[in-house]
């Protein structure tokens, strides 16, 4: 039935209008939209049509003839509205990444099988099942808002290695090392604070109390696109945005460098370049890693430092929410992604497990 043969005119008043099937509720009611006191039929018609484009935008479209590299950029650019920029790009970047093993297949014809054997590939071409874990996420739903349909894939299992995190000697030689770098108060407020690389950048001078050894996290700094832009937003989540106190050495370090002039202080980033630009993230790891090869301990990335005080404040006593607040985390995220449980703690365990179900008196030490 052509469109506008759903139109229909009233023959006493002479205006137009029509109705138009939007299917069915949850309770299986039958749904409709009537429409009319249009003047013109082509008013009537440009309704109807806008009406019919809304409900068609709600209901999955069997994409099962387009291949996978085809629907999987259909749905990212459908979704960059929804997104962050930073977060298109990263999806972006990781569907890149199986696009050359199933990116031509045809969906109707793409099995669990083969998407499998291309997380095989990967981690044969040495990704990590961290990545695949992520990437399966985000094709697993692509596909399903795209055709209705499941993937049906298994998720890539997670990684039998541990994650690496440094010890306290390993943090401590850190320190020292770079007692005379140009940005020994970042690596310091990096070492007793855990922020994350971006909240490190994103710092003003005016986000520092020093009357009251506070500092407060309001903005990040993220390389959001191919093109290596930077941009500034706020902390990753709501915990992100967060007053920490600082200790009197690290807050010391800080206030020395603290720009002024003869009426204020110089407002601005508090960590810069060596031209005078706020840092960037990217550049941030570089630096951290190549001064960690030179004091001899493992280049494993600032965001591992999380990991390191996370494990560490836990085990002098701290409570979780009191560590994840200090982290910007939420307590959940916290106890799944930030904790280790070291080889003394187990020990520790094992023998108080031991007192409790052990009858007096026989205890052996």
């Amino acid at each position: 039935m052509a469109d506008v043969d759903v139109i229909v005119q009233n023959p006493a008043t002479g205006l137009f209008g029509f109705r138009l099937e939007l299917g069915r509720d949850r309770a299986g009611a039958r749904m409709q939209a009537r429409r009319g006191g249009f003047v013109t039929e082509q008013a009537a018609l440009a309704e109807y049509r806008r009406l019919s484009r809304q409900r068609d935008a709600q209901r999955p479209r069997l994409r099962l003839s387009d291949n996978v590299r085809t629907l999987c950029e259909d749905w990212l650019t459908a979704r960059a509205q929804e997104l962050q920029p930073n977060t298109v790009y990263n999806y972006g970047r990781l569907l890149n990444l199986i696009y050359p093993y199933i990116g031509r297949v045809r969906a109707s014809r793409l099995s669990a099988r083969m998407t499998e054997h291309a997380y095989q590939q990967l981690e044969t071409a040495g990704y990590s099942r961290t990545t695949l874990r992520t990437l399966h996420l985000v094709l697993a739903k692509a596909f399903a808002e795209q055709t209705g349909r499941t993937l049906g894939a298994h998720k890539p299992r997670e990684t039998d290695d541990l994650r690496p995190v440094w010890t306290l000697a390993e943090a401590r030689t850190f320190l020292d090392h770079t007692a005379g770098d140009r940005l020994y108060p970042l690596w310091r407020l990096l070492l007793t604070t855990g922020l994350r690389r971006g909240e490190l950048c994103g710092l003003q001078w005016r986000d520092l109390e020093p009357d009251l050894a506070a500092l407060t996290v309001r903005r990040q700094r993220i390389v959001e696109d191919p093109t290596s832009h930077v941009r500034e937003k706020p902390p990753k989540s709501h915990n992100g945005t967060r007053t920490l106190l600082l200790d009197p050495t690290t807050l010391t370090a800080l206030t020395t460098i603290r720009p002024t002039t003869k009426t204020a202080v110089v407002s601005g980033h508090m960590f810069l370049s060596r031209r005078g630009q706020p840092l960037r993230p990217d550049n941030l790891s570089n630096r951290f890693n190549q001064l960690a090869r030179a004091a001899g301990v493992r280049p494993i990335g600032p965001h591992q430092i999380r990991h390191l005080l996370a494990s560490n404040l836990l085990d002098l006593g701290y409570g979780i929410p009191e560590v994840a607040e200090r982290l910007g985390h939420d307590p959940a995220t916290l106890m799944r992604y930030y904790t280790r449980i070291n080889a003394q703690r187990r020990q520790q365990a094992a023998h108080d497990l031991a007192q409790l179900i052990t009858p007096t008196g026989t205890l052996m030490n």
